[in-house]
């Protein structure tokens, strides 16, 4: 009896991961994201594009799990609430090591972080119970977390629980082949290997499995798969992947002719207007940018000509599940172009495109409207992770609340003398990257930071948030990076005393002044001081002035 209960034992700790897949063809064979409105393989694409696989086999990281970038969360590895029943292989707590998800699209703070191509079936499958299924899993060592040292996809059973005869370990081998998919693919390069009997010749990316197929295969994609879903996705590297790890490209087209009202699917010219979405040769963009005076923009590209023949009306809701509209915009003849609001440019903003009438009946009488597209939410920090404080652990984030720029710093709770050293630190907000040091238009001291709500999921951080009477500006939902309101942390150190001090004084037993002091003075400001920083004086960029970030 003995024996038995220490067998259950071992069986409770046991973990339930099926197999390891270690190439792109063996994703055909499981359930992952393969279909409408599934983003399982959109996540993995995700990942491949935010990591680096070194030729050892270890995957670096360019985010912060810990710190909930991208909308990561804490993976506890405990399923039923029963912590005898693990879906991953248990980490003993001296390891240090730790679980870290991410895919949960129900949740506001993770989508509105994430690309379009992840989004937008989440977004147009509102009552569809499998748009929000798969995650991603990674294992990290919670104290330095740049690695991971194995990476987990899975998918959601009963709500809350991972499905264990559904997670699969990823290698590192597979994550090369996803990353390789987004480098643009020299097709005469491609065939030209195939004449000559050698794929994966030297000078090849031997990760590409797009060299290895033949020539028909190569034509099929561009002629089927490929056509049909450029004007769906717009990433290129996207499609690809869809297309290799047998994605149903047909039903997910079939959704989308009914979407845009498709009678025929044959892409017209580049140069003509195409009739409907399915002849063009792009996808329809819906956006949300900023105005110069922190208010937000409404954007649009590619409507095509038979939406535009029911006089389609670009609508702003407060958030992908309001009712709460605020503000409206008829697109009138323009298939393309822009149009600057009065709403003030916060996180969540939806915009969405709709048609509609009035309607009669069971003693309704009134106007109806019909969504056609809903574009993604506005992510207050543009999607733009935090920016590490060079040689400090610590970190800083520029976003915006109510069209005001703001600034969020990140300091992780080890770092405990953070505020001694900070104390004399004050992050400047500038209109341009080209700005000098003290051309900034706003300021705050660091110690004039108020502490964030306290999060659970964010517990090796402290979070200290300050928003400023600055408006947030026309380049900061520029694609990748703020270009208008930029958030720099300026170091002003106490070992600068000390340097000065020396200089004084071997000015004196010299009997010289040094001219970089006749032009300046300087004078030690107390943490509570309200002085203005200044530019620091002649002498500093030839003493040790720091640059944190």
């Amino acid at each position: 009896m003995a024996l038995l209960n220490f067998n259950m034992v071992l069986k409770g700790h046991s973990a339930f991961v099926n197999r390891t897949l270690r190439n792109i063809d063996e994703l055909k064979s499981i359930e992952f994201g393969h279909e409408y409105p599934r983003h399982g393989l959109f996540l993995l694409h995700w990942l491949a594009d935010h990591i680096s696989v070194t030729p050892s086999e270890d995957i670096l990281l360019r985010f912060d799990p810990v710190r909930q970038d991208y909308g990561f969360r804490r993976y506890k590895n405990v399923r039923d609430g029963r912590d005898m029943q693990r879906v991953l292989p248990h980490l003993d707590a001296s390891s240090n090591r730790v679980y870290y998800t991410l895919g949960s699209l129900s949740s506001g703070s993770v989508r509105t972080q994430l690309p379009t191509y992840m989004t937008q079936d989440f977004y147009n499958a509102a009552e569809n119970p499998y748009r929000d299924l798969d995650r991603i899993v990674i294992q990290v060592d919670r104290a330095s977390p740049v690695m991971a040292d194995k990476v987990y996809i899975t998918q959601v059973e009963n709500g809350n629980d991972f499905d264990p005869d559904k997670t699969y370990e990823i290698s590192p081998k597979l994550l090369r082949q996803v990353k390789a998919l987004q480098e643009p693919l020299d097709l005469i390069q491609a065939l030209e290997l195939h004449m000559s009997g050698s794929p994966n010749s030297t000078g090849t990316n031997s990760d590409d499995l797009r060299l290895a197929l033949a020539p028909d295969q190569l034509l099929a994609h561009l002629k089927n798969a490929d056509k049909r879903l450029k004007t769906i996705f717009e990433e290129q590297s996207v499609r690809w992947l869809l297309s290799l790890a047998g994605y149903d490209i047909d039903a997910r087209y079939a959704v989308h002719k009914k979407t845009w009202s498709c009678s025929i699917d044959e892409a017209v010219k580049e140069n003509l207007v195409p009739e409907t979405l399915c002849e063009g040769h792009s996808a329809v963009k819906i956006e949300v940018k900023s105005t110069p005076h922190g208010y937000a923009r409404l954007t649009w590209r590619g409507i095509p000509r038979n939406i535009m023949q029911l006089e389609p009306t670009l609508v702003l809701f407060t958030s992908d599940t309001s009712e709460a509209l605020e503000t409206f915009l008829p697109l009138k003849d323009e298939a393309s172009g822009s149009e600057n609001t009065f709403v003030a440019l916060k996180h969540g903003l939806h915009p969405r495109l709709i048609s509609y009438g009035f309607s009669t009946g069971h003693g309704f009488f009134g106007i109806r409207y019909s969504v056609i597209w809903r574009g993604p939410q506005f992510d207050g920090a543009n999607r733009v992770i935090p920016i590490e404080i060079h040689g400090y652990n610590a970190s800083l984030q520029l976003y915006t609340r109510e069209g005001y720029a703001c600034a969020r710093l990140y300091i992780r709770k080890l770092f405990i003398d953070w505020q001694d050293t900070f104390r004399n630190s004050w992050v400047g907000f500038y209109t341009s990257k080209q700005d000098q040091d003290n051309e900034y238009k706003h300021y705050q001291w660091v110690s004039g930071f108020e502490q964030a709500s306290d999060d659970d999921d964010v517990n090796e951080y402290l979070v200290y948030e300050y928003q400023s009477s600055m408006s947030i500006g026309p380049g900061v939902c520029n694609e990748e990076t703020w270009q208008t309101a930029s958030a720099v942390l300026k170091a002003c150190a106490d070992q600068l005393a000390l340097v000065f001090t020396n200089i004084f004084n071997l000015s004196l037993t010299l009997s010289i002044v040094p001219s970089c002091f006749k032009r300046s003075s300087t004078a030690r400001l107390e943490k509570t001081s309200t002085f203005r920083p200044q530019r620091l004086p002649p002498c500093s960029p030839h003493i040790g002035h720091d640059e944190v970030l």
